[in-house]
């Protein structure tokens, strides 16, 4: 009994050594263990973040949104990261694998927008509000009205009936008014543009309030995406427009 009790403070010894020297954590599989100090190197962290833009972050809860994205952002990784050597983080390939993958969600997003574009003019909507089915008839059928008002005031005037001329230029003068506040109701009288933005793909329009140019802006699409062309644009200018290898 002596002899196992001197050598149990010799195990807990060894033992205590041994987390001093691998961590507590020494015996519990890699991927389970909380305490360990994570290497910017290790699976889970996200080399996106480190090399300065995770596209997968960006867009949480919006159109845009990537899905789920379970890598880790860790500080201290970062600032490792960061001391390195630019010839240190080209050997890694962090740069370039971020590259490639801007590249590709610009290329995709970019065709999206000349699509969109180009739905517009087959649509015969670029230039102009898209109007309800509803919208149309009563469009149409205010144009039929001034027509045959302004037939009538041209006939009456002819007729020396200047009275009865002026009183249908009037009312043809309503009815214009009318007509354009059913197919410009944020702005009568004013053509509204329809064109999609270069940056994010949203759709704009030249008659937008201030307030609504001001939330596109700054909503998460257009920042996100802002963020991530100047972010490539970046990349690309490494190595005198090479890149980064």
């Amino acid at each position: 009994p002596r002899a196992r009790d001197s050598k149990m403070p010799r195990a807990a010894s060894f033992a205590s050594a041994l987390d001093e020297l691998m961590g507590k954590e020494r015996d519990v599989p890699v991927d389970k263990r909380v305490n360990r100090v994570m290497k910017f190197t290790d699976d889970e962290i996200d080399k996106y973040w480190l090399c300065g833009l995770s596209p997968y972050l960006l867009f949480k809860n919006t159109r845009s949104d990537m899905g789920q994205w379970d890598k880790i952002q860790d500080d201290k990784c970062k600032e490792t990261w960061d001391a390195l050597t630019q010839e240190e983080k080209d050997s890694h390939g962090y740069e370039y694998d971020l590259m490639r993958k801007l590249e590709g969600m610009v290329s995709d997003l970019d065709k999206t927008i000349n699509r969109n574009k180009e739905k517009l003019v087959q649509d015969n909507q670029y230039g102009k509000i898209q109007l309800s089915k509803e919208t149309l008839v009563q469009v149409d059928a205010l144009s039929a009205q001034i027509k045959e008002l302004q037939a009538r005031s041209q006939e009456a005037g002819e007729n020396g009936d200047v009275d009865a001329s002026m009183a249908m230029v009037k009312e043809c003068e309503a009815l214009t008014a009318k007509r354009e506040a059913l197919e410009n109701p944020q702005f009568p009288g004013k053509e509204k543009v329809m064109d999609v933005c270069e940056i994010c793909c949203n759709f704009m329009s030249n008659t937008d309030s201030d307030i609504r140019k001001s939330e596109h802006l700054a909503g998460k699409q257009h920042v996100g995406w802002e963020a991530i062309r100047t972010r490539l644009a970046e990349l690309k200018a490494m190595n005198d427009g090479a890149g980064p290898p």
